[in-house]
């Protein structure tokens, strides 16, 4: 069994799902030869009923010593917490150049390098050394997540707690509502990214919600908002148009998978939500567009993967 140990790659909650689905994928593709420990998971496991049980982030899963040390860190404060996951990643993946047997695979995410999981040449030189630390952004193989997409899905919905109350959420406007929109409304880091091209402001995306609404206007529709910054203007418009009572990351991507449609600018984070909740992507990339149905992406993370705007955040 050669094992791999993923330390560390770039991103919060919706880069860090896309990374480990592709990291499942893979350890799926060779099962009985391969198992991945994904250390960079740690942090949200607790969001998640498969890792909530198996903190370790081990896969194919067994119970691990390393499930009672990523239990114990859960009561340490915030602050201690991210310090001592730094520490320990970086600590982990240096072994991987020290250790006898071992070897280290990093990425220059900086240079955009990439590593391909559908490579033969990654199983050949994983088979050369009993444990592989790893550390990177783009690490993917969009060929083995289609194929092992049904699967890592399973192994990747929210915990219990987080879907009962993403079910109430929806489930109280689906009484009043035939179909439900979700709306990503992203700003904060994208006033930067890619020099502010996916920042729209929040009157565009009522302009977007409005085409929505009449496009699916027979089936009596809703909008559920979330973002990622407080937003004016949109929820308290005359448009039946619904936010959670309060921000927070897991519950608004969770309350996402159980929308009809996703609507939102190239982001990991509804791209997710969608792939989890087997939901299409409706992306928005431009200010002047108008909205139309044939621009959905029905097939989940590979479509995105294709799209030539949503594959600038999801590679």
């Amino acid at each position: 069994m050669h094992k791999i140990i993923y330390t560390h790659g770039g991103g919060r909650l919706g880069n860090q799902v896309l990374r480990f689905a592709h990291w499942l994928a893979w350890a799926q593709e060779h099962a009985g030869a391969v198992e991945v420990r994904n250390l960079a998971f740690w942090p949200y496991a607790q969001y998640f009923e498969t890792w909530r049980a198996h903190p370790g982030c081990v896969f194919p899963l067994r119970a691990d010593a390393w499930d009672e040390v990523a239990r114990a860190r859960q009561w340490l404060p915030g602050w201690v917490r991210h310090r001592l996951d730094w520490r320990v990643q970086h600590q982990v993946h240096a072994l991987g150049r020290r250790r006898a047997g071992w070897q280290a695979i990093s990425l220059d995410d900086a240079a955009d390098e990439a590593l391909d999981l559908g490579d033969p040449a990654l199983a050949r030189k994983i088979s050369n050394r009993s444990t592989t630390t790893c550390a990177g952004w783009r690490i993917a193989s969009w060929e083995l997540l289609a194929r092992h997409q049904a699967a890592v899905r399973g192994l990747l919905q929210p915990a219990r707690d987080f879907a009962a109350g993403a079910d109430d959420f929806i489930g109280t406007l689906r009484q009043r509502h035939g179909f439900i929109i979700g709306v990503h409304l992203r700003q904060g880091d994208y006033r930067g990214w890619h020099e502010g091209r996916f920042l729209f402001p929040a009157d565009r995306y009522l302009g977007w919600i409005r085409q929505a609404l009449g496009l699916y206007a027979a089936q009596n529709p809703a909008v559920v908002l979330v973002s990622d910054a407080p937003v004016a203007g949109v929820a308290g418009s005359d448009l039946p148009v619904y936010q959670r009572p309060e921000r927070h990351a897991m519950k608004d991507w969770t309350a996402l998978s159980r929308c009809d449609v996703i609507l939102c600018p190239p982001s990991t984070f509804p791209a997710t939500a969608a792939f989890v909740g087997g939901r299409p992507l409706w992306p928005v990339t431009r200010a002047d567009q108008v909205l139309d149905r044939a621009q959905l992406i029905a097939d989940g993370l590979p479509g995105a993967a294709r799209h030539p705007e949503f594959s600038l955040a999801v590679k």
